[in-house]
């Protein structure tokens, strides 16, 4: 068993190699009342970082329990006042990285771009793919593809208008958010099999990329709408030849006022609308909001 140490809350800050970029808000504070009511379930992995201790594992249980000291500091008192249970180890970067993004990935809690950042960065410390996949218990089709989504978009010049995949648009009143990286790359990859079959010529995929990741930010494309878009591009490669009519695509997918959820299918009804959407050349959830627009004609 490690030994789990008590450590004062100012003395620990976010580890330099915690692959955690983004926290939900909600999620900290629901975390935040699960933990008033039954203490600290799993303690926090730290690392020795500087006069501080770096938080390796444990980023969200770290702002639960900051918000928890900020807006109810008697329970804060009743859990912590000795300390917040950790568990320190002596890692270096490639280590603290490695299981920082092990711990993330089994939670299933990490973003595309996240997993692909934590990813690129392994290679750079020496790792091999094949290593990576073999250390991180990943298949390696995975890991290619997490890094190549990763370095086609930070290398397409377009960082101006990315950010890191988020379901839906925002709120009214609420300023637009970037388009996501995961999203942009799927239309990369549709503009690079163009650029492959002669399509567009040297150069122009560039061109295009800027084109629509300018618009796409503008209306605040989802990343479902941006991969819709990818397929009208796949289908009609005359809108890549066309910035006029590519505008007008464009336009098209945004008015159509797409909100993303996550919602739990029954497995049957997956496969039914899978294959719906293979019978008529349609995504997945072309298919589902096609079949439920049906759905909704017959109660009216």
């Amino acid at each position: 068993m490690e030994q789990v140490v008590l450590i004062e809350l100012d003395k620990l800050a976010l580890s330099s190699v915690n692959v955690r970029q983004h926290v939900d808000a909600r999620r900290v504070r629901a975390l935040a009342e699960d933990i008033a009511v039954r203490g600290l379930i799993n303690p926090l992995t730290v690392r020795r970082e500087g006069d501080k201790y770096g938080v390796v594992c444990g980023r969200m249980r770290l702002e639960a329990i900051t918000l928890l000291r900020k807006e109810k500091p008697s329970v804060y008192e009743k859990h912590f006042s000795r300390g917040v249970p950790c568990i320190v180890k002596e890692l270096d970067d490639p280590e603290a990285l490695e299981l920082s993004l092990s711990e993330n990935i089994r939670q299933n809690t990490l973003t595309p771009e996240e997993v692909g950042q934590a990813l690129a960065r392994l290679h750079e410390h020496g790792l091999s793919e094949e290593e990576i996949s073999e250390r991180l218990m990943l298949d390696l089709a995975q890991v290619r593809r997490a890094l190549s989504l990763y370095r086609r978009v930070t290398t397409a010049g377009i960082q101006g208008y990315v950010a890191q995949s988020r379901p839906g648009r925002p709120s009214a009143g609420q300023p637009k958010k970037r388009i996501s990286r995961s999203g942009l790359a799927v239309l990369l990859s549709a503009l690079e099999r163009h650029e492959a079959r002669g399509v567009i010529g040297p150069g122009e995929k560039e061109k295009i990329v800027d084109y629509i990741a300018s618009m796409a930010s503008q209306r605040s494309l989802s990343t479902s709408e941006l991969e819709m878009l990818a397929r009208r591009l796949e289908k009609n490669p005359e809108l890549v030849r066309n910035l006029e009519e590519l505008g007008k695509a464009i336009e098209e997918v945004a008015q159509m006022d797409m909100v993303e959820r996550v919602v739990a299918l029954r497995r049957r009804l997956v496969k039914e609308i899978e294959r719906y959407a293979k019978e008529k050349d349609l995504s997945f959830d072309e298919a589902l909001n096609e079949l439920a627009e049906k759905a909704l004609k017959t109660c009216e």
